[in-house]
């Protein structure tokens, strides 16, 4: 029987797993809470995300001993918002991790300095590129839920490790492509929610489709700007790099959308934050990736209107005012 341990409970932790078990893979499951636990062990179901979505409970065994959960499996996926990442791998060792497979499905920098997940995680638990994959979109967890048609991405150094994940992920609503490009794919998914954010103050400010047509088409050239600053010379315009981002700036699942609506209406940051019952990870995005931006050397107009509105709390209509003279 393939196995898999999954690390966090969140709506795409959720999302996942009910793919996992839909194809009979056994999925050891870490959540902090064990009220969580508890009742998904009894019902089958997530109180708390995705409530509705019925998971196979033959096949889930959740617990809250995170070393339990990893030493039952060769592979483990990582699903926690990155701002939480480094409080998790710090109940870690490393020795757990000696022979595993390792994935990560999270959009965000981590830490201070700003690093890739898939990187934070290989220095942190010693794990080579070559054991290494992480899972992106274009998606969103709630139409997982309703089996809606959904494309994902594998992406990994490792050809066979790409090829012996695809029976793990398929199903009759999902396509999966495979890619090599981790750089690339990772920073793509998390500058997506960053654009979420953009597209969302746009909404609330009422800019309407014409300047939010505008507003997408310059991200889309930011982010080439940002992977070429860091030579990686890839043709971004497919699925596998701006579907996410389109996704997320359209959608009404949106969380980054939506963070970005109420602030456009004139909500304050710090409410909104508080305000939300999710996770918006471009919060925590637009940071990291500025300072990356700025390391770089690389202008990106849109993300430093996003950075100057969460963290300098510049008024969202003046830097948008401004912004419309830096976009074409």
């Amino acid at each position: 029987m393939k196995e898999i341990s999954v690390i966090g409970g969140g709506s795409w932790a959720t999302a996942l797993v009910k793919i996992l078990t839909e194809n009979g893979v056994q999925v050891n499951w870490f959540l902090r809470r064990p009220d969580q636990v508890a009742c998904i062990a009894q019902e089958g179901r997530n109180p708390d995300y995705l409530n509705h979505v019925q998971l196979d409970k033959s096949f889930v065994y959740p617990s809250t001993d995170i070393q339990h959960v990893i030493e039952k499996s060769t592979k483990i996926l990582f699903v926690v918002p990155s701002a939480y990442l480094e409080s998790t791998v710090d109940q870690l060792d490393p020795v757990w991790f000696e022979n595993k497979k390792v994935m990560s499905s999270i959009k965000g920098t981590v830490g201070v300095d700003n690093v890739l997940p898939s990187v934070y995680l290989s220095e942190r638990l010693q794990i080579n590129s070559q054991d290494q994959a992480i899972l992106a979109g274009p998606c969103h967890a709630e139409e997982i839920a309703r089996n809606k048609k959904t494309y994902l991405t594998i992406c990994s150094k490792n050809e066979a490790l790409r090829n012996s994940l695809v029976d793990y992920f398929n199903a009759s609503y999902i396509d999966i492509s495979l890619k090599d490009d981790l750089l690339g794919i990772e920073y793509a998914a998390i500058y997506k929610n960053v654009i979420g954010i953009a597209c969302g103050i746009s909404d609330g400010l009422h800019y309407g489709d014409n300047f939010k047509a505008v507003l997408v088409a310059n991200a889309i050239e930011e982010l080439r700007k940002l992977l070429l600053s860091m030579h990686t010379d890839v043709d971004i315009a497919n699925s596998s790099y701006i579907g996410d981002l389109l996704v997320t700036a359209y959608s009404t699942y949106s969380r980054n959308r939506n963070f970005g609506e109420l602030i456009g209406r004139g909500m304050g940051v710090e409410k909104v934050k508080r305000t939300m019952d999710m996770v918006a990870e471009g919060y925590w995005a637009t940071k990291g990736l500025y300072e990356t931006a700025k390391h770089l050397g690389c202008k990106m107009p849109i993300l430093t209107t996003i950075y100057r509105i969460l963290y300098k709390h510049m008024s969202a209509q003046t830097e948008f005012k401004i912004l419309e003279t830096n976009i074409k």
